[in-house]
Parts: C-alpha cells; structure tokens; sequence
C-alpha cells in the first residue's frame, strides 16, 4: 500500500496582489464625496473599509513606508490607492487635497484637515437651512425627505438633531390648515 502525502497550504494574497484585485472602487459609493462635506463620515468608512480589505490601510495612515528612495511597489500600490480617491472624490475637493508628489497619506490628511477645519461654518450652515426650511410646493415626501437629509448631514459635522427635533421642525414647516368647507 502506498501513501501519498500531499501539503496543501494556502498563501496569504499579498497587498500587491489585493490592492489590484480591487476594481472599479467607485461602484462601492453611491455617491461622490463633494466639498459639502455632507457625506464625508460615511466616505471615509467606505474608503476605510476598502483599505484594509486590500491590506493597504498603512498607506493612509503612514504606517507603510518605503523601504527606500526606490522602492516602486510601494510606490506602485500608494498610486493605486490614490487612483481610488480620484474615481470617489468631486474634481472640487481633489484640487484641494492633492499637490505634486504627494502620497496617500498626504491626501487622506489634507481630506480631514479641510473637513474639519471647515466643519464649523458648515454646521451653522446647515443649521439655520434647518430651521428655515418650510414645505413650499413641494410634496410632505420631498419635504420631510430635505429635513431628514439635513438632520443627517448635520449628525456628520457633530451636531446631532433629536427626533423630536426632528418631528417639531416638521411641523413648524409645514403651511397653516386651511379652513373646512363645512365650516
């Protein structure tokens, strides 16, 4: 009787191999990160996600470094990444974040500086939109549809709005009853 042995070990893909592998980033968003600031929170999650899964997450965060002045598959695999910012972010927030020569580190630092340098502004912004928002000619739908948008969007900058808030700004909106043709 004979016996075979056979080893059968599975390797680790490398990052190399991964980052690659990751095509059409943009289709994980369904949306574009834009100068708003709106969805920033929820991008970065994303982006996150997607990073550590290809096993690049050193690159946004510096912990990947080259081993060298010449080190092209670090270099190959941070423009790879970087790529991945141009296919999810508005032309109008890569003018602001990217400079010649710069790493995913550098962008993905230049990103939250200028959200959360901005975020202030951007949340009294957003606030007074808030309050002032009033149903108009648009359906209950579309009307609550903005308010719950806006309540969101300012939950992403840190300023949380109550459900009841929520519920009270509605009706605050909302046009005066009109008399009953009965009456």
């Amino acid at each position: 009787m004979t016996s075979s042995t056979s080893s059968s070990s599975t390797i680790a893909p490398t990052a190399q191999q991964l980052v690659y592998a990751v095509t059409n980033v943009y289709n994980q968003f369904s949306f574009k990160l834009t100068s708003d600031g709106s969805k920033y929170k929820l991008w970065c999650r994303i982006f996150k996600d997607i990073c550590t899964g290809a096993k690049v997450f050193g690159h946004i965060t510096g912990t990947s470094k080259p081993t060298g002045k010449d080190d092209e598959d670090w270099a190959s695999i941070d423009s790879k990444v970087k790529s991945w910012f141009y296919s999810t972010c508005d032309p109008s927030v890569l003018q602001v974040i990217t400079i010649d020569s710069c790493t995913t580190k550098d962008m993905w630092d230049n990103l939250h500086e200028y959200f959360l340098n901005n975020k202030m502004p951007w949340m009294l912004q957003l606030q007074e939109q808030f309050r002032n928002t009033k149903k108009g000619a648009s359906s209950i739908h579309e009307y609550c549809h903005t308010l719950k948008h806006l309540a969101d969007t300012l939950h992403d900058v840190d300023s949380d709005i109550s459900e009841l808030e929520l519920v009270m700004q509605i009706l605050r909106g909302l046009p005066p009853p009109t008399k009953a043709l009965w009456m």
